[in-house]
């Protein structure tokens, strides 16, 4: 794969989308877990980062999830995954 500016890019991280039960009822609307990281190619069966979210934008959650969940990306594909997350996360109102 070549990138915009010409320099061939390789697919390195491979990526897994978990989700994690939420218990406390005021957050039934919110859809919780990481994103698993891992480096292709390497002898290490674990991931090498886990990128958490939370949020109540389930659509435009699995949207991001439907477009991520089990693909190969390049250390810039990564990074706007990164971005996107941090985009969707939710600071809650603790009451």
């Amino acid at each position: 794969m070549v990138g915009d500016d010409g320099e061939i890019m390789k697919k390195t991280f491979f990526l897994s989308f978990v989700e994690e039960y939420v218990m406390d009822p005021a957050f039934f609307e919110y859809v919780a877990g990481r994103v698993e990281v891992y480096e292709i190619g390497s002898d290490n069966p674990y991931a090498i980062e886990e990128i958490r979210f939370f949020t109540n934008k389930l659509s435009a959650y699995h949207k991001l999830r439907d477009r991520y969940d089990f693909e190969d990306v390049t250390a810039k594909g990564l990074e706007r995954l990164r971005a996107k997350v941090v985009a969707l996360n939710e600071k809650p109102d603790i009451r």
